[in-house]
């Protein structure tokens, strides 16, 4: 009885593998760790997989670590910048496009981006034109138009 009881109080408390555990992720901030018997728990945010990785495996070289419970999130990437091209290749690219939808009487302008379209169209051409000049990519579409 006396060998259990000797056993169990060498054996390191949660407490004292939490501050073990936080030491050796002190690099990392913005994680934190929790132990209940043993077991580590990280919670955070890192900022990409590897440092993830790196933050469980210090956690899992201490000594005492029954097991990890990874639960740090890493953000989403941002989204790619908006391309937009210049006003040239807008300008010829939607005197294609008009041309080739034989739109006469509509007329388009641009101008930092911005395509200005006047004129008039059918109302049953109008949703075609519009996809047509999103696919080229302007920084905005203002639409004049008189549906006819």
């Amino acid at each position: 009885m006396g060998l259990i009881v000797a056993l169990s109080a060498c054996k390191p408390k949660d407490a004292d593998i939490e501050k073990s555990i936080a030491g050796a992720i002190s690099a990392y901030p913005g994680v934190s760790v929790t132990v209940n018997d043993g077991t580590a728990t990280l919670t955070g945010e890192v900022a990409d997989e590897s440092t993830r990785s790196a933050v469980e495996t210090a956690a899992k070289s201490v000594k005492g670590v029954k097991s990890v419970n990874n639960q740090l999130t890493v953000p989403p990437p941002p989204p790619p910048p908006v391309t937009i091209n210049p006003d040239a290749t807008l300008q010829q690219s939607v005197s294609t496009i008009i041309t080739d939808m034989k739109l006469s009487k509509v007329n388009a302008a641009v101008s930092d981006g911005v395509i200005t379209l006047t004129g008039e169209i059918k109302k049953a051409e109008l949703p075609g034109l519009i996809q047509k000049l999103n696919e080229i990519k302007p920084k905005k579409i203002e639409n004049k138009l008189v549906i006819k």
